[in-house]
């Protein structure tokens, strides 16, 4: 009765908001951040929604966990770079020390899982559900301007409220499984017109459109091993705005000025995992792959397009740095400490998409060296729920490494090379429960 009281309010949830594909920066509770993303073939995985819905097809038990954990990102100050039109008084190149906003924000997860009976095939199945976001609200996007400072990772694609909703299978009882999701999101287009008089007069409509991302997974196991290869479609929401401006000139003629505004929200790159666990009664490791394609990544820089008086078309250039698809190794380990106790330690390597970064484009990023780990301890009649409970303690290390960026001289835009490099923290708790 309580997982089916959760289920409807899980339910009524996913039919209330639309949201997109899980964040993957930092992991969303004590296993995926402890062990660095390794737990696409773990079957106790409260998120397997989101990781791999696979894995919903081995479930004996209705699942429910909440996490809570801060997120810190800092990025060390430049000594001395030419800064963005928008933080000078002048037209003429000003170089000086800059200082990017340090992140912080206290997020949230919930995973649930139902498993489902399919007498009439003589196989299991599971449904899942898989939500994240910040305290603070449900969404927010920034568009910059070409030529603004932003780290390409951390920040508006990490910051929604997200969700995932699948289903998983058992093709082959008890050895392989199959599962798949949907990631929802939102894109949008409008146009405005607006007179601007003694008596300012607007109009608008905006559009909203509901798109879907497929997530695909599938897990084997064989004794002590199994493993797992899943793929999730790219995020990339757009906003699109016409704007059609009109100023009343004597109160008589009217100047009319079309103006086209474009921005990608955020981006989320198609991925293809693939990970190996062996389980024994002593330890438990696991190595794993991420390919990540980045070819068709899209900067937040807002894109404007407008006419001249002899009609041509001047548009926005510049502010997307050249990208290469990405292969990013991660490894874990689980030890028990006791009968109830597990330590988990992971790794991954995060090697950068954007190889070039002299251009006009200041995008920020570079290899990354991400350690998690994390410490559960099982609870088999919790006096709160009177059902087993695993609560557990998590943390992540983000650092990045030293990148030496030098721009190329241009026009208005003389040379100079500064150096990238920061760090980013998260810690957090999290409880699970069997209903």
């Amino acid at each position: 009765m309580k997982a089916l009281k959760l289920l409807h309010f899980l339910a009524w949830s996913v039919a209330s908001f639309s949201f997109g594909s899980q964040a993957q920066n930092f992991g969303l509770d004590a296993q995926s951040t402890g062990r660095a993303g390794s737990v696409t073939a773990e079957e106790k995985n409260d998120h397997a929604a989101l990781y791999n819905p696979a894995l919903l097809g081995t479930k004996n038990q209705s699942g429910f966990s909440f996490s809570t954990f801060q997120v810190e990102v800092k990025v060390d100050d430049f000594d001395s770079v030419f800064l963005p039109r928008s933080l000078r008084k002048t037209d003429d190149p000003v170089k000086d020390r800059l200082q990017l906003s340090a992140q912080s924000q206290t997020r949230w997860a919930l995973g649930f899982n139902q498993p489902l009976r399919l007498k009439a095939l003589g196989r299991q199945a599971g449904f899942g559900l898989s939500f994240s976001g910040p305290f603070e609200k449900l969404r927010g996007f920034v568009a910059h301007a070409p030529d603004d400072f932003f780290t390409a990772r951390y920040g508006t694609a990490d910051a929604q409220f997200k969700g995932t909703a699948s289903l998983g299978l058992e093709l082959i009882p008890k050895t392989l499984y199959v599962g798949t999701g949907l990631s929802l999101f939102l894109s949008g287009a409008g146009a405005a017109e607006t007179t601007l008089s003694s008596n300012p007069t607007s109009r608008m409509n905006l559009d909203v459109v509901l798109e879907k991302a497929p997530v695909v997974g599938l897990y084997a196991k064989s004794g002590s091993y199994s493993s797992a290869l899943t793929y999730h479609q790219k995020i990339d929401p757009i906003l699109e705005q016409a704007v059609k401006a009109k100023v009343r000139i004597n109160g008589r003629d009217t100047f009319e000025q079309p103006v086209v505004m474009r921005s990608s929200l955020y981006f989320e790159p198609r991925t293809i995992d693939w990970d190996l666990q062996q389980k024994g009664n002593h330890l438990l490791w696991s190595i794993g792959l991420s390919y990540q394609l980045w070819g068709e990544y899209q900067p937040p820089v807002l894109y404007t397009e407008t006419p001249d008086l002899t009609g041509t078309t001047h548009r926005t250039s510049g502010g997307k740095p050249p990208t290469r698809d990405t292969l990013n190794p991660r490894a874990s380990v689980g030890i028990p400490l006791g009968a109830t106790t597990l330590a988990s330690l992971g790794y991954q390597y995060r090697p950068t998409p954007f190889s070039d970064l002299s251009g006009i484009s200041n995008a920020l990023d570079t290899d990354t060296h991400i350690l998690g780990m994390a410490l559960e301890q099982h609870f088999s009649d919790s006096w709160i729920l009177g059902t087993p409970v695993n609560l557990g303690v998590f943390g992540q290390i983000h650092r990045f490494k030293d990148r030496e960026i030098s721009k190329t001289a241009r026009p208005g835009s003389p040379a100079s090379t500064f150096t990238y490099t920061g760090n980013a923290l998260v810690v957090g708790v999290s409880a699970q429960a069997e209903l």
